[in-house]
């Protein structure tokens, strides 16, 4: 009892300064979306993370903070970057980085749209709308390698794996990358994609066109978070997608 009551009153002092106290293993709905995340991957067996747009490997450094203890494949096609992203990595065995590259729907070289946010680099030209990131503009173009889902069906580390999921941040351009997967070989048990319900990318498509393509190929839309919000409305936010055999189960 005295126990609860101490909690009690520290959850207190931290709202009372803004902040909230939640409980890392707690249930899905009381935590930061990295210990959502890794909630689901341990629920549903993952052994090997797809990071697609890793940039200097944030998302995959906040998963294994949070427990995640299996593989993850990290992908980035950017020179400077790159090279940040394989310092982060060299230290953790089960973090893996790809030869340098982006992900598409053809092995080939292709220009990336470089901005002076690197986060909001992409191939697509930025749409002209007042709901993009404010001064976000591009800088240069870099001239790099693309390969697709598809080309990864060789690789060691997915044929290894029994459960592979699929990270993506790559501005607009998954519905691209989604096109070859009636090509994928690996068991994919589900997608962690940045969603928009504004299109800011010239070519772009919106939630409810990867939702409903994600459908066809037989996963549920589980779980959302918001991503980027503007002027009170929500811009873009982030998908966890679940094979249908795990999504509902009844």
């Amino acid at each position: 009892m005295a126990s609860r009551e101490y909690r009690k009153k520290l959850k207190k002092i931290f709202k009372y300064f803004g902040y909230d106290l939640v409980r890392l293993n707690g249930g899905l709905g009381r935590g930061t979306i990295e210990n959502e995340l890794v909630k689901i991957l341990n629920s549903i067996d993952v052994d090997l993370v797809l990071d697609i747009g890793a940039n200097k490997g944030q998302f995959a450094k906040s998963l294994y903070d949070y427990g995640y203890k299996n593989r993850v494949l990290s992908f980035e096609p950017l020179p400077g970057i790159y090279d940040l992203l394989e310092k982060n990595a060299k230290n953790n065995v089960l973090w893996n980085v790809y030869e340098r590259c982006c992900l598409g729907d053809e092995e080939k070289m292709v220009y990336l749209n470089v901005s002076n946010l690197m986060g909001n680099s992409s191939i697509l030209e930025i749409k002209s709308t007042k709901f993009n990131v404010p001064q976000s503009h591009y800088i240069k173009k870099e001239h790099v390698p693309q390969i697709t889902l598809e080309t990864l069906n060789e690789n060691t580390f997915i044929k290894e794996a029994k459960n592979v999921f699929v990270k993506m941040d790559i501005q607009g351009y998954e519905h691209i990358v989604l096109s070859k997967f009636p090509q994928v070989d690996y068991n994919i048990t589900g997608f962690y994609l940045e969603l928009s319900l504004v299109n800011l990318y010239e070519g772009q498509r919106d939630y409810l066109y990867i939702c409903n393509r994600l459908k066809e190929f037989g996963f549920d839309l589980v779980y959302i978070e918001p991503e980027y919000i503007i002027s009170d409305r929500m811009v873009q936010f982030n998908g966890v997608f679940l094979h249908k055999s795990l999504s509902y189960i009844t």
